[in-house]
């Protein structure tokens, strides 16, 4: 990996070489594509906010959360449609009402009744339903295969 400090560019640009698209690759490409902004809001004010910073989603009185690690918006999306755009950035669904970004949890434990509790990099827990447990694990499992692929 080579980095290089140019301060004659007129914008900052990343360059990815590779020999064929891969999972890897395609991982890149969607960390990168979620660096593009979306619009959230709180109160009166819209901020430009990027859904790689967003640990998790809730719809709460029919409105669309995102929590970032110190910050909320409110987004204009449905649930389903943030994951329907937004998915393949590693966000999954938890709970009827609730999605949390797999690169975001730093933990998970164990929870009575066969919950799974989600302790995310900002410090928040979240319990996983054991509705989406399945769907949660396949995403987590197929996310840390991708990324132990030997090269």
């Amino acid at each position: 990996m080579r980095y290089c400090k140019d301060p004659l560019l007129q914008e900052d640009h990343v360059e990815v070489h590779f020999q064929k698209e891969n999972e890897r690759i395609g991982l890149i490409r969607n960390f990168f594509s979620s660096l593009q902004s979306i619009v959230g809001r709180k109160g009166n004010d819209m901020h430009r906010i990027y859904p790689g910073s967003i640990y998790y989603l809730e719809v709460v009185d029919r409105k669309l959360f995102a929590y970032q690690e110190k910050e909320v918006y409110q987004l204009e999306y449905s649930l389903g449609q943030f994951l329907d755009c937004f998915a393949e950035y590693g966000f999954v669904r938890i709970g009827k009402s609730m999605a949390a970004n797999l690169y975001k949890v730093g933990q998970v434990k164990a929870d009575l009744n066969m919950h799974l509790r989600l302790l995310m990099d900002n410090g928040e827990i979240l319990v996983l339903n054991r509705t989406y447990k399945k769907e949660f694990m396949d995403a987590l499992r197929h996310i840390q295969e991708v990324c132990h692929e030997d090269y």
